[in-house]
């Protein structure tokens, strides 16, 4: 079974400090908070690693 204490995500400091200023988007908004982004970038791995499983699922079919 997973252990979340067994993976330890050290603070992104390369995403973080190499954040776009301007986003054509308007609804990505540069993100000053380290504790929250930190919090959206560990969200952002985890759906990142969902969809590879997938799509080495669907590849193997």
């Amino acid at each position: 079974m997973f252990n979340p204490d067994s993976v330890k995500v050290t603070f992104p400091w390369a995403a973080y400090l190499n954040q776009p200023l301007t986003h054509p988007n308007p609804r990505i908004n540069l993100i000053l908070n380290p504790m929250k982004f930190k919090k959206l970038y560990r969200v952002w791995l985890l759906e990142r690693c969902l969809n590879c499983e997938v799509a080495i699922k669907n590849y193997q079919h």
